[in-house]
């Protein structure tokens, strides 16, 4: 049997001008030759909008014209960086010396350079010393060694007191805070200078090798709403503090919601003083006020013309199973060409499963390729919509029969209330009234209930739907957690899918552990959102005088993890920190049962993964996503939640739960009426589930089981909580 050629797109941004985005580069190419500088442009768009592509095409029309220095910085390939501000202030210096090669200009490069790297020695290699034996009678000898990485405020320096109390230093808080702030100041002092002595060097150095000779410094930002919000923010302050200078132009591409959303995060804790003088919290920064404060000329992706979208669509593939199929996509996706490509990507995979399926003659002509693409363009725009129609699929014919009546102005019948939602929606009318109802093999009205099943057992696998979470108020300290209602869901894993995972690799007893799939019903609970971090972590380490992880250096966990999940816990460290939890809130806290882990991952509906059943890089911290240690909690939110809202429930790191492990659990449950199962009575180990960052996919599915002995510790074992509700 010949191969069958499946043309599967990348999603890369392009040059060629498919979208015609002509117009916008040639205006925005004139302002960045004539507008007075300094001058910061924002170009905005969602995800896969194109705002990449306009960027590269105007960073090729400026090269043509000889009379710019151009920088292009691809922020999220430096998001591990310590310092994301410094490789950005690098990059912007390599490009000046690309464009020069003059003696006295490297000198002047060379010497900017070392000031970023000597900075180095004032964020980290110059901590500060604190003298035990000047704040106090009570202090033992020796010193504690202070790692200022940023200069530190009131609240960072009353930790720094607790430390040294904690060390028997029991009346030094005065002394100590004298101390501390005077170090404090010569830190701050050296800071400043490096500021404006850098500014200084800069400006004159754009002024003499840039704007002299008559040419300007561009400098494009791309992908700054990829990385952490706290990395991307570094970026936008390093504009303004260090660069922000006449001859420079920044184009910075970036969602707006993304960023703006991150800055309210990351000043969510600044404070004022009132007229009293007391500290007192304030509404969060309005993030999109920020941005107007750097960004001077906002530019926003237009919507794409319906013509070019279709003559996009048309242009992606050289032959389609039908000349209908690109209409269907250019007239219902919206103009978001990165989902174009996604969505006809899946498509095609799909019609390549039928052609070989026809072939095998396991399918007889049953699936037509125009009602394949309306099928596919629902389940990637309206999802929950999808997952009404495959589990009752006679309502798609009902809801096409609703549409085509509207559009003749004959409607009789009302509509199933599941589908009320959805009539009012201009795009699905637009998809089921395209065609004409004696359209051959385009419509669903003349077919039978198994043969539009045959369309959604096709498209299941590739299913997405989501619901939105349901969190409850909590104090401080706690761990914000999500509603799970009471009700049934499929638990393991069913036997078809067995063999595919071991042929990539999944070791036979693993998957054998999985089965058989089976109903479980549980009570309703609330689990936590993420794992429990690093910050809430140390609450109980100080409380308690437990032991903190053995990573931690002087009982702290590592500088800027803050966020991260806490690892390195024992079972029996995990169920403590749940008992002081309890006490300390008046609450019932408790670890999950495996049950209600894996609910609270994958929902009712049986899906592998939190998100769907296909694997996503994107949407989870393994060993494909490159990260290489764990991330902080909520990272990959909201596109790697589950159905629920519960974020990282694949990857990032294996959560202990309650259960005692038995490979043969589910069996003993086959065929019966499962409520509430609290696993076996003892065991070896106990049952740990969610995958890590250093391990493949396979172990990051919603129905993996390992297990580890209760006093094992891991860089990537972790834990989250339950809270029961009581009655």
């Amino acid at each position: 049997m010949s191969d069958i050629q499946i043309p599967i797109l990348n999603d890369l941004p392009s040059e060629n001008d498919a979208l015609e985005f002509k117009p916008y580069v040639n205006t925005l190419a004139d302002i960045i030759s004539t507008a007075s500088t300094p001058l910061t442009i924002g170009i905005f768009g969602t995800w896969g909008s194109g705002k990449t592509s306009l960027m590269k095409m105007i960073k090729n029309d400026l090269k043509r014209k000889q009379k710019f220095s151009i920088s292009w910085f691809d922020a999220w390939k430096y998001d591990k960086e310590d310092t994301l501000w410094r490789a950005f202030l690098l990059s912007a210096l390599s490009s000046l010396r690309e464009s020069e090669s003059k003696d006295s200009q490297a000198e002047d490069l060379s010497y900017l350079e070392s000031m970023l790297y000597r900075s180095i020695e004032i964020e980290k290699a110059g901590g500060v010393t604190i003298d035990l034996l000047k704040l106090g009678s009570k202090v033992a000898q020796g010193t504690v060694q202070l790692g200022l990485s940023f200069i530190p405020g009131m609240a960072a320096l009353s930790k720094i007191v607790d430390e040294l109390q904690n060390l028997g230093t029991a009346n030094v808080s005065e002394g100590a805070l004298d101390a501390i702030r005077q170090e404090q100041s010569k830190v701050h002092i050296e800071q400043v200078r490096f500021l404006e002595q850098f500014q200084d060097k800069f400006k004159i150095l754009v002024e003499q090798h840039v704007t002299i000779p008559g040419k300007r410094l561009v400098v494009f930002v791309d992908d700054l709403d990829r990385c952490l919000p706290e990395k991307a923010i570094e970026v936008l302050e390093a504009i303004k503090l260090f660069v922000d200078v006449p001859g420079c132009i920044f184009v910075l591409g970036l969602d707006q919601q993304v960023i703006a959303r991150g800055i309210e995060i990351k000043y969510k804790e600044f404070r004022n003083k009132d007229d009293s003088g007391k500290n007192n919290l304030r509404g969060p920064i309005d993030g999109a006020r920020y941005l107007e404060k750097i960004i001077q000329l906002p530019f926003q992706i237009p919507p794409i013309d319906r013509t070019d979208m279709s003559d996009f669509v048309r242009g992606l593939v050289s032959e389609w199973p039908h000349e209908e199929c690109p209409r269907v996509f250019a007239d219902t996706l919206g103009d978001n060409p990165r989902q174009v490509k996604r969505t006809v990507n899946i498509f095609f995979m799909l019609w390549g499963l039928v052609s070989t399926k026809e072939r095998e003659e396991k399918l007889h002509g049953a699936i037509k390729p125009i009602r394949l693409a309306k099928i596919v363009a629902i389940q990637s725009l309206f999802p929950e919509l999808y997952e009404i129609l495959r589990k009752t699929p006679l309502l798609l014919r009902d809801l096409e029969k609703h549409f085509r009546e509207e559009k003749e102005n004959t409607i009789i019948n009302q509509v199933d209330p599941e589908l009320e939602l959805f009539v009012s929606n201009s795009t699905l009318r637009n998809l089921f009234s395209m065609h004409p109802h004696d359209f051959p093999n385009a419509n669903f009205t003349s077919l039978n209930p198994s043969e539009i099943r045959e369309y959604f057992t096709l498209t299941r696998p590739l299913s997405i739907p989501t619901i939105n979470s349901s969190s409850v108020p909590h104090l401080f300290f706690e761990p914000e957690v999500v509603q799970i209602p009471v009700g049934p869901f499929l638990m393991g894993m069913p036997y078809g899918q067995s063999s595919s995972l071991i042929d990539q690799g999944l070791g036979e007893g693993w998957a054998e552990s999985e089965q058989p799939q089976h109903d479980v019903e549980l009570s309703e609970y609330y689990i936590g959102k993420h794992p429990v971090t690093n910050d809430q972590y140390q609450l109980f380490v100080d409380e308690t005088s437990s032991r903190p992880p053995r990573h931690w250096e002087e009982g702290r966990y590592p500088e800027e993890k803050g966020e991260h999940p806490v690892v390195n816990v024992t079972w029996a460290d995990a169920i403590a920190y749940c008992k002081w939890l309890s006490k300390k809130s008046g609450k019932q806290y408790q670890l999950p049962t495996e049950a209600e882990w894996e609910k609270a991952a994958r929902g009712k509906d049986g899906r592998i993964y939190p998100w769907g059943n296909e694997f996503d890089s994107q949407k989870c911290n393994t060993k494909e996503s490159g990260k290489g240690d764990t991330t902080p909690v909520g990272h990959f939110s909201p596109a790697g939640d589950s159905p629920y809202g519960v974020a990282d429930m694949s990857g990032n790191i294996f959560e202990w739960c309650s259960d005692w492990m038995s490979p043969t659990e589910y069996e003993t449950r086959k065929d019966k009426k499962v409520k509430d199962p609290k696993g076996p009575e003892n065991g070896a180990g106990h049952v740990i589930r969610g995958g890590a960052y250093d391990r493949n996919y396979l172990l990051a599915r919603t129905t993996f089981r390992e297990t580890d002995i209760p006093m094992s510790r891991s860089l990537r074992l972790g834990f989250r909580v339950v809270l029961q509700i009581s009655g």
